[in-house]
C-alpha cells in the first residue's frame, strides 16, 4: 500500500515548505508548514522536529510530547501555538509528507468559559477525492469527519472544530488512522500515534486560557 501511496500523493517537501496558504484556512498553518522534516522510511510515522527547526524561516518555541510537538511562533500578545505530528512516507529516499494534523486553540469569545476550544486542521497532498473528506479513527472507532475546505499548490486542506467528546477520544487512545479517499476510489489508511497528544494539548489550552 505504501507505494501506491507514494506515487499518487507525490509532491516535494521543498514545495510545501516555500508555498503560502489560502484565506480560508486560520492563521495557524503557518505554524503547520514548518513541522517538515526527513525520516528515510517506508514506514508511516510522526516526524522528528530537528531539522524542520533548521529549514523553517520564523523562530519557532517548540516543546515534543512523546509523538507530538507543541509549538508557538510570533511574539507575546501575537503568539501562534499549536500541536501537531506528520505522517511520511519515503520516495526515491526522500520524504513525501501524506498527512499533517494540527491542533490548534483559537481565542475564545468574550464570556466563554471553561477551557478553549480546539480546532483540527488537516493538509494532505494533491488528488484526494474530495467529497469523500478525512475520516479520523481513534483506536479503531470513527470519531471524526473532516470535510476539504479549499486545495491549493500546498495541498488540500480540511478543519474542524473538535467538541469535548471527539478531544477526549483522542486524547485516551493510542493510534489514529486518517481514512483518505484517493481518486480511483481507494481507501487508504494513514496511521497516526496519539502517544503524548493528551498532554501536549493540556499544554496549548492552560497557555491559551491565560
Amino acid at each position: 500500500m505504501a507505494l501506491h501511496l507514494i506515487e499518487i500523493f507525490a509532491f516535494s517537501t521543498r514545495r510545501l515548505l516555500k508555498s503560502g496558504m489560502s484565506r480560508g484556512i486560520r492563521m495557524i498553518a503557518p505554524v503547520l508548514i514548518c513541522f517538515a522534516s526527513a525520516n528515510p522510511s517506508f514506514a508511516q510515522s510522526p516526524v522528528p522536529a530537528e531539522q524542520a527547526l533548521a529549514q523553517a524561516a520564523p523562530a519557532i518555541k517548540s516543546q515534543k510530547f512523546d509523538d507530538w510537538y507543541y509549538r508557538c511562533t510570533g511574539s507575546e500578545g501575537a503568539k501562534a501555538c499549536e500541536v501537531a505530528q506528520v505522517a511520511q512516507v519515503a520516495k526515491d529516499g526522500n520524504p513525501v509528507n501524506v498527512l499533517t494534523l494540527a491542533i490548534s486553540a483559537p481565542p475564545a469569545d468574550k464570556g466563554d468559559k471553561g477551557k478553549p476550544r480546539l480546532v483540527l486542521t488537516a493538509l494532505l497532498p494533491l488528488n484526494v477525492f474530495l467529497p469523500s473528506g478525512l475520516s479520523i479513527k481513534a483506536d479503531g472507532k470513527p470519531v471524526a469527519k473532516l470535510d476539504y475546505r479549499n486545495c491549493n499548490q500546498t495541498g488540500c486542506w480540511a478543519q474542524l472544530a473538535l467538541d469535548a467528546k471527539t478531544a477526549a477520544a483522542l486524547k485516551k487512545g493510542a493510534a489514529a488512522e486518517g481514512v483518505v479517499r484517493l481518486m480511483n476510489g481507494q481507501d487508504v489508511n494513514i496511521r497516526v500515534s496519539l502517544k503524548g497528544l493528551k498532554p501536549a494539548l493540556d499544554q496549548l489550552q492552560s497557555v491559551a486560557a491565560k
